[in-house]
């Protein structure tokens, strides 16, 4: 099993299929429980379709790059798994579609098929498939299923429904993978005594020019 201070996720697929809403899922979920998070997006020059990829990078430590080598990929169809699986380091995990038919020479990197959106179905709402992914990777990367389902909660908060159903997803998620071993195991993260914010650049640039005083931008 990996050390216990972070974890490298690349999610990989097509314009459309929720890539870069994982990555910044995970992301989120493990910031607002005192984490630290940096994630990296491509996109592709379509709304819809087109090969795409997220990195998110969760460490016990400041982030200051998206990481070097993948601990684990995500692969929602088989060019993503094609094109990415050289990045994953070995003893790796790689989650894969049920379309992807793994390469049988590589031994390098531990690969598990998932059904991702025929679980997400299970729970009455068919975009839950990145809740799916969300739960199995709480037992990949040994962190409480809590931590997601407080973040649901959350995030859709006087919306029952919606949040039933994407604890039903991670629940479907964590099942499926239960007998996988930990690639790693984060260590309880340092919770400041204030609330973490996981925000882009841009975002961060505008609330501390506002906090500096500026009244007026041209």
């Amino acid at each position: 099993m990996a050390g216990g201070n972070e974890i490298v996720v690349r999610f990989a697929g097509e314009g459309g299929q929720g890539v870069v809403t994982a990555a910044e899922m995970l992301a989120r979920a493990a910031t607002g429980v005192g984490y630290h998070a940096l994630t990296f997006a491509t996109f592709p020059s379509q709304i819809l379709g087109g090969p795409t990829w997220t990195q998110a990078r969760v460490s016990r430590f400041p982030v200051h790059s998206p990481g070097d080598s993948v601990d684990i990929l995500i692969a929602f169809n088989d060019y993503a798994y094609q094109e990415h699986r050289s990045d994953v380091r070995a003893g790796g995990v790689i989650l894969l579609d049920p379309a992807v038919t793994p390469d049988p020479s590589d031994t390098n990197h531990r690969c598990i098929t998932v059904p991702f959106d025929q679980l997400a179905k299970q729970t009455g709402e068919a975009r839950a498939a990145n809740m799916v992914v969300m739960g199995g990777l709480s037992r990949l990367i040994d962190m409480p299923i809590e931590f997601f389902k407080d973040f649901v909660a959350a995030r859709f908060s006087g919306r029952a429904g919606v949040v039933e159903a994407n604890h039903m997803a991670l629940d479907l998620g964590l099942a499926h993978l239960a007998d996988e071993e930990p690639i790693a195991n984060l260590t309880a993260p340092d919770r400041p005594d204030y609330d973490q914010l996981f925000i882009k650049g841009n975002d961060a640039i505008s609330i501390g020019a506002i906090h500096a005083g500026i009244e007026t931008y041209i």
